[in-house]
């Protein structure tokens, strides 16, 4: 359980890949309609977000694989405000986790970290990415 800014409590019940938390700022029309439905419904939000997203964000705007405007900085702002996103940093217990995910996963390292995240706070991934949904050892709802 995490407190906002305003002193209430709330619970994080989905966790975004950095996929999906791409779609939900900039391109919502991407999303399938039950993302969409869970994206307005009360008590939903915020959205967990592991902080190797933004990591996987800005590595690919510095690569030029991703162009955000205006820019990097104004759009994470925008990004990361509170009643959309909490970010769950990544801390000892899930960077063991992300090297001892029961097989079979791939070896993207941010999938990794965003799945041990999801498992062990007990989230649903909320996600479009083929590997994450396969996989039996997390639940995940998939955003096409």
């Amino acid at each position: 359980m995490s407190r906002s800014r305003y002193g209430k409590r709330f619970v994080t019940t989905h966790l975004l890949d950095t996929n999906s938390w791409l779609r939900i700022v900039g391109r919502p029309e991407e999303l399938n309609p039950p993302t969409l439905s869970l994206v307005a419904a009360p008590g939903v939000l915020p959205f967990g977000l592991s902080a190797i997203s933004i990591w996987e964000v800005t590595l690919k705007v510095r690569k030029r694989r991703l162009d955000l405007n205006p820019s990097i900085e104004t759009w994470l702002q925008s990004a990361l405000r509170r009643s959309l996103i909490t970010v769950i940093p990544i801390d000892a217990e899930i960077a063991r986790a992300a090297n001892s995910l029961p097989d079979p996963f791939h070896e993207d390292p941010a999938d990794r970290f965003v799945v041990a995240t999801a498992r062990l706070r007990d989230l649903t991934v909320v996600t479009s990415d083929n590997e994450i949904l396969r996989y039996p050892h997390v639940r995940s709802l998939d955003t096409r």
